[in-house]
């Protein structure tokens, strides 16, 4: 269908959909969208096109997919009030923390904050630690990549390397995601001149074992900043409240928000497990030649171990890829994995989540 859309309003469309601008003036999180571009919204996911010239547009809904116009632009003041305490952070590279319930916009304003940072010319490093919703790396992983460009979303930045974590939520694997986190931030620290670090964390805030996990991370990341997004109830009080050697800084969620549900997050991943898990194969591999982190993991007993995720590395712990457990011998050291990494890994990784062989989430 063809929309006509005013200036000064934006057109919110809910995925799966296909979004091609025909004519005008239009943003997507400060990322400008040139007149034929194709922009796919993915199921589950929402993006807030805004007007700044009344533009024309060619949409096509998928199932469940829906689109709507507002009056004005869905980025609060407080979200530009941020910006320009990052942009005044006197520390090279910057490092700014982002924290919030589920659902709240942190990758919405990431994506918000990138977009404004490269406008500026600056080289941006970008962490997603959001096991459950990972947008560059695989899900139960944390993933990092670089952009000098500006994106519509998180996942258009390239991965460089991921720690598998083997998780949905750090509630899971507390220690093992702070050392993913704390990883994957020194070695892209390490290996490119970057000018900020955008650290995009996951949704456990809430609870004792949430905030001293927060706070754990805070005192080995040491960012500059912190920035909190919270609806009315302030549940990010009990947190920010504990954090005294950092600065800190508030803002208000965007009305661009989408409130998903479970099942929409689950959906959201299973189609990542199949993005990730394309062309795989049964490889048969020797595990007295490999690493096997989190072995305790593994069933005892034999045959229940079919279905667990694993995530593959190689001898200088660049992340290859997820897999498939579908056998581990333990006798004959064997373990049969159906993954698309095609070279023999130097590590393997279990995790704590299972598939079906339709990609569906067991308990384990």
């Amino acid at each position: 269908m063809k929309k006509t859309v005013e200036v000064g309003k934006t057109l919110l469309v809910n995925g799966s959909a296909s979004v091609k601008m025909l004519s005008g003036k239009v943003e997507v999180f400060g990322c400008a969208i040139r007149e034929g571009h194709q922009t796919i919204v993915r199921e589950g996911k929402r993006q807030p096109f805004h007007v700044l010239e009344t533009a024309e547009f060619h949409i096509s809904l998928g199932l469940n997919a829906s689109v709507q116009e507002i009056e004005a632009s869905t980025i609060p003041t407080s979200w530009d009030e941020a910006f320009e305490t990052v942009k005044n952070v006197q520390n090279k590279p910057a490092v700014i923390m982002v924290i919030g319930k589920v659902d709240m916009g942190k990758s919405s304003f990431s994506t918000y904050i990138i977009n404004k940072l490269v406008d500026g010319k600056n080289r941006v490093a970008v962490l997603d630690s959001d096991l459950g919703q990972s947008d560059i790396g695989p899900p139960c992983t944390i993933a990092y990549g670089y952009t000098v460009k500006k994106i519509t979303e998180l996942y258009e930045v390239k991965m460089s390397n991921a720690f598998f974590v083997g998780a949905i939520s750090p509630a899971q694997a507390v220690s093992r995601s702070i050392e993913g986190l704390v990883e994957m931030y020194k070695e892209c620290m390490q290996k490119a001149d970057v000018d900020y670090v955008i650290i995009n964390t996951d949704g456990w805030v809430e609870g004792e074992n949430a905030i001293i996990q927060k706070g754990q991370l805070l005192n080995q990341l040491k960012p500059d900043l912190v920035v909190g997004i919270q609806g009315q109830e302030e549940e990010l009080e009990p947190l920010l409240s504990g954090i005294n050697s950092i600065a800190t800084y508030c803002i208000e969620s965007s009305t661009a928000t989408n409130e998903r549900a479970i099942e929409k997050h689950t959906k959201g991943r299973e189609m990542c497990y199949a993005k990730f898990l394309k062309e795989a194969k049964v490889r048969s591999l020797f595990s007295s030649y490999m690493v096997i982190h989190e072995k305790d993991i593994l069933p005892k007993e034999q045959g229940k171990e079919k279905g667990i995720l694993v995530g593959l590395q190689d001898s200088n712990k660049q992340f290859l890829g997820i897999g498939i457990l579908l056998e581990y011998n333990r006798v004959r050291k064997t373990m049969k994995v159906l993954t698309p990494v095609p070279n023999k890994p130097a590590s393997i990784s279990i995790g704590r989540i299972k598939l079906d062989p339709e990609l569906k989430e067991l308990p384990l």
